[in-house]
């Protein structure tokens, strides 16, 4: 019984000790001025924030020397709404550009959120942000490695949303981002990365195609193989193409069936992706005679 009661403790104790315990991207502010403001933030204590920001505005600005954020991405990294919104009405600059990641809050506010759950849509950080000037078209052009050694890939607030949820992507576009335009090293567009998702029959996809006319026809992208030096150029056909769904294009039944016996699901996996083939076929691209560089 004894033993009992010191494992209750015990693990009461461990409970009260992980919830004091501080999230390591408030601790990142620790050594600079704006650090009661970042603990503010966390805690949603608005009065607080207010209070604080009002009293020195710059602590806004403050840039944690870690990742680089300031309060404002910090409120967005925690995903506490309230603290985002009143750092906005305060006067947040929501063009704000991390110096070692270079992207832009907006750019950072196009993903997948963990609350409620993890690969939760919201859609209100980019539409606060929108309302109040961020440039829908700031992007990182170019692939780089930070002093840290750390990649980055280039990446617009438009090239993220492309391969994560439509209405962020109609968001953006409603507040003027350029889906045409291509990141300069490989010339990836917002079209090519939503070939990266087959959500929903292929939506996002079929959203540039529909609506926003977007060249099929010309390349996904560029690169430059190493170490000839050579240009290869990679159209759709690559993008949207696997081993089973070739296998059908070339009419090869005995590699089908041998996939088939590999995955017994494989058919009904690629369903959409077929279909999706059906209806660039129709619009003129050629699947049966392209010289696939994947395969």
């Amino acid at each position: 019984m004894k033993s009992y009661f010191k494992l209750v403790i015990f693990v009461i104790s461990m409970l009260l000790l992980s919830c004091k315990q501080e999230n390591r991207n408030v601790a990142f502010f620790k050594d600079t001025k704006a650090y009661d403001l970042a603990k503010a933030v966390e805690k949603e204590d608005l009065d607080k924030v207010e209070n604080l920001v009002k009293s020195d505005a710059k602590l806004m600005e403050v840039i944690d020397p870690i990742s680089g954020s300031n309060v404002l991405s910090l409120a967005l990294t925690l995903e506490d709404f309230e603290s985002f919104k009143k750092l906005l009405e305060l006067g947040a600059n929501p063009n704000f550009i991390n110096p070692i990641t270079k992207r832009s809050v907006l750019i950072d506010a196009c993903t997948f959120y963990n609350k409620p759950e993890p690969y939760t849509i919201d859609l209100r950080y980019i539409r606060l942000l929108l309302e109040k000037g961020a440039n829908p078209n700031y992007i990182v052009e170019n692939d780089f490695t930070d002093k840290e050694g750390n990649y980055h890939m280039a990446t617009s607030a438009l090239y993220e949303a492309s391969s994560i949820d439509l209405n962020m992507v109609k968001l953006l576009i409603k507040a003027g981002a350029d889906p045409y335009k291509k990141l300069d090293k490989n010339q990836s567009s917002p079209f090519s990365n939503s070939l990266q998702t087959s959500k929903n029959g292929f939506e996002i996809a079929n959203y540039f195609i529909d609506s926003l006319k977007v060249d099929i026809n010309e390349p996904i992208s560029i690169n430059i193989q190493m170490p000839s030096n050579e240009e290869v150029k990679f159209y759709i056909q690559d993008e949207v193409v696997n081993k089973f769904l070739l296998a059908k294009i070339k009419g090869d039944t005995q590699e089908v069936d041998k996939l088939k016996k590999e995955n017994k699901d494989i058919e009904e996996n690629n369903y959409e992706r077929w279909k999706f083939i059906l209806k660039l076929e129709e619009l003129g691209v050629d699947f049966k005679n392209y010289d696939y560089k994947k395969y």
